[in-house]
């Protein structure tokens, strides 16, 4: 029987295989999950991946825009990546969960 410090750990290994995927650095990683947005600490909950419907980046877009209340361009800087990527797997994330 598998505890559930292996799914947690099977659940990061999986997060961090899909946003090497997406292009990100495993130092980028590391620094996404420990790097100040508007310098407040974000932390990113590994529930917010439990859905196998969306991929990381939605995953991750969807929870900042929705429960940290950032706009597309502040998830963008955050993230690296341009705003209108930002806002295109939101939207992309929002179909898939209808």
């Amino acid at each position: 029987m598998t505890g559930q410090g292996d799914d947690i750990r099977d659940k990061f290994n999986s997060l961090v295989s899909n946003l090497q995927k997406l292009g990100f650095s495993f130092d980028e990683i590391l620094s996404m999950m420990s790097s100040d947005f508007e310098s407040d600490k974000t932390l990113i909950p590994l529930e917010v991946f439990r859905t196998r419907d969306l991929g990381a980046l939605e995953s991750l877009t969807v929870f900042l825009k929705e429960k940290k209340d950032m706009k597309f361009s502040e998830i963008g800087k955050a993230l690296e990546r341009d705003q209108r990527t930002i806002w295109t797997t939101y939207n992309k994330a929002k179909k898939k969960l209808e």
